[in-house]
């Protein structure tokens, strides 16, 4: 989402790439310099997906993605609109992108193995949480009884996902107009709940809407074709409004397509449920300056008003920090890294309330430890980065397997003793 990233202001790509409007036939070509030109699309050379789909048989993974027939782009570049309705309990995902990439995202084991059937009543009144009007901010959740420490609090699917090749190569107009398309393909009830997202500022019309939803609430999720990232849009994940000391932490799930976002500490019922949508470990006016220009508003969180002697030291806190990251991971003989170093480093998270993230912290404690020998302190933080990475960031990160030969064999890791060995 690159480190976490809430909302991708998508504008900031499209002012390189400018073109004419496109239809069926007309395909615009990208480019840098400003010159509009357009080739004409050859349709016998396009290949037919639905024919495709057809000749696959009721085992092809393309049987249950349903193609729009919208598709605008050039060539290899040419960018269309496939929904697969039942996906998740009825939620439904519709996908931007080309005939060769949802062919491969067709074959993901969530898709694969999906089961499709609905949601019941059952499954909205177990949710822990509520939308309701935050003073000051729109629209946010709260919980609706105790959270606790490493539960989940929401798992969702995407609404939307969208070839980040498609942000880059296609204007603005007819990128909403594929948009739209993919909105209105979903059933109802998700595509209702997206379209009551924040826009940030009034849209012009329905596709401007749509264009403001998906910039204002994205996320990046990943490389679901394996070539391409994505941005994708979530219902209630978009909901959880920013904190710099948020109270859960989010992750995406590649193995089951679900946004997951898990609490940090204790929640109490009627607390808001918040996210980090920017680095957390920055200055205070530099978390200030970035929220307002990116995503247009002044942070009013407990961090952000604090006294001015209370932020003065918070940001003493990160400013150390960031020293700390650079003497930790600093490997050579001229370092002045040292365990008890790691072991402040894990204080100063804990002190800046930046839970999810302590694997970071942890990681480098493990380190530390095994580059001067002390195979017992080692493996203690090589098992809490583990435990926290695999709760809050996901099992699927390599740093997770180092850390897990690391508690395997101490004394091969290549790092063992490498600070005494320096030093010589």
């Amino acid at each position: 989402m690159l480190r976490f990233i809430f909302s991708l202001h998508l504008a900031i790509a499209f002012v390189n790439y400018v073109q004419p409007h496109q239809n069926p036939e007309i395909c615009g070509v990208p480019n840098p310099l400003l010159t509009l030109q357009i080739e004409t699309c050859d349709p016998s050379k396009r290949q037919d997906v639905d024919q495709k789909i057809k000749s696959g048989g009721s085992t092809s993974p393309l049987k249950a993605w349903k193609p729009s027939g919208l598709c605008r782009g050039v060539r290899n570049q040419r960018f269309c609109v496939y929904t697969h309705p039942s996906f998740n309990k009825g939620d439904g995902v519709s996908v931007i992108t080309t005939k060769e990439s949802i062919a491969t995202i067709a074959t993901r084991s969530a898709f694969l193995n999906d089961k499709g059937g609905g949601r019941t009543e059952r499954d909205l009144k177990s949710l822990p949480y509520r939308e309701v009007e935050i003073a000051g901010k729109g629209i946010g959740i709260v919980a609706t009884r105790t959270i606790r420490a490493g539960e989940l609090v929401i798992a969702r699917t995407p609404g939307i996902m969208v070839n980040e090749r498609a942000t880059q190569t296609l204007e603005k107009k007819v990128l909403s107009e594929l948009l739209v398309r993919a909105v209105d393909n979903l059933p109802s009830a998700h595509k209702d709940t997206l379209l009551n997202l924040s826009t940030h500022s009034d849209p012009s019309d329905y596709g401007d809407k749509i264009y403001k939803i998906l910039t204002t609430n994205c996320f990046r999720t990943g490389y679901h074709d394996g070539v391409n990232p994505f941005y994708s849009l979530f219902a209630e994940v978009s909901r959880a409004n920013h904190d710099c000391r948020p109270t859960c932490a989010y992750y995406f799930d590649h193995e089951d397509f679900h946004h997951k976002v898990l609490a940090v500490r204790d929640i109490m019922p009627g607390e808001e449920i918040t996210i980090a949508y920017y680095d957390p470990l920055q200055t205070h006016s530099t978390r200030q300056d970035k929220l307002k220009k990116e995503w247009g508003f002044q942070c009013s969180c407990a961090r952000c008003t604090a006294d001015e002697s209370s932020i003065t030291e918070s940001d003493q806190r990160v400013s150390q920090i960031h020293q700390l990251w650079k003497e930790l991971d600093d490997h050579s003989a001229a370092s002045e890294a040292t365990p008890e170093k790691a072991e402040l480093l894990v204080s100063l998270y804990e002190r800046e309330g930046i839970l999810g993230r302590m694997n970071e912290a942890y990681y480098r404690a493990a380190i530390e430890y095994i580059g001067v020998g002390d195979i017992s302190n080692a493996t203690k933080y090589a098992n809490l980065c583990v435990e926290h990475g695999v709760l809050f960031i996901g099992s699927d990160r390599p740093f997770i397997k180092g850390m897990q030969e690391l508690i395997a064999d101490p004394t091969g890791h290549p790092k063992w003793k490498f600070r005494l060995r320096a030093a010589r």
